[in-house]
């Protein structure tokens, strides 16, 4: 199982290009693009904690969009000489609201209608010269979690910022709390305790801890964190 342990730089990292990649690395020789860290709420404190707390071998996040969160925790292992990766889930098409909202659906960069998202994402990690903490894996959350489980890939941070109905927050909370290693953290994005932003986030968020045993919650704008008891 590729969990906790970190013995050698780019050891993690090697282990995951071979299991998910089957060796052929997605960022190998990958060019970097002028930066485009179009993002919100990529630079909160529970993303750098997280890094700094746990020194993990892996971390996922599911709902990557461009990159900016990935690269704030990944920035953060290199500043600490943390040797973990960050993996990235997403399909890289873009959510429902990317869709419906016309500015946003206008200035994605697509061929023949197909968003390019995921060559903007590369093109940021190749920017920031952070490949060696940093792998993709495009496929939607489920599918994502089902080759994890399936590889024994486990985290010990998960940042869940991807869908912002009742419906898909529920799906990942149910699919990646199995995922994550006991005494591992939770980080949830768009949690707003007084529902004022994204309301169905947090009643998902806070319906999932209701019914299933966790700790050291705590919440501030706009994440909220907890962990799997050890």
């Amino acid at each position: 199982m590729i969990s906790a342990d970190i013995s050698q730089p780019g050891e993690v990292r090697r282990g995951l290009v071979e299991t998910l990649w089957y060796g052929q690395d997605p960022l190998a020789g990958y060019p970097a693009q002028p930066l485009d860290r179009e993002g919100w709420n990529f630079d909160h404190l529970y993303l750098t904690d997280a890094i700094d707390h746990y020194r993990p071998a892996i971390v996922v996040e599911i709902g990557v969009w461009k990159g900016a969160s990935v690269l704030t925790m990944a920035r953060r292992m290199r500043e600490i000489g943390c040797h973990g990766v960050v993996i990235g889930v997403d399909t890289w098409l873009g959510s429902a609201e990317h869709w419906l909202d016309r500015a946003v659906k206008l200035r994605t960069p697509a061929v023949h209608g197909y968003p390019l998202l995921y060559f903007t994402f590369l093109g940021n990690v190749a920017a920031e010269g952070l490949q060696e903490y940093v792998l993709p894996l495009p496929l939607d959350s489920i599918n994502a979690s089902e080759v994890l489980w399936a590889a024994g890939i486990r985290p010990s941070v998960l940042h869940i910022d991807a869908g912002h109905d009742y419906d898909s927050v529920t799906t990942d909370l149910e699919h990646w709390w199995r995922l994550l290693l006991p005494g591992g953290v939770l980080i949830a994005d768009d949690y707003d305790a007084a529902g004022h932003v994204w309301p169905e986030v947090a009643r998902a968020v806070d319906d999932f801890r209701a019914r299933t045993p966790h700790v050291d919650f705590a919440a501030l704008p706009y994440k909220c964190r907890f962990s799997k008891p050890a």
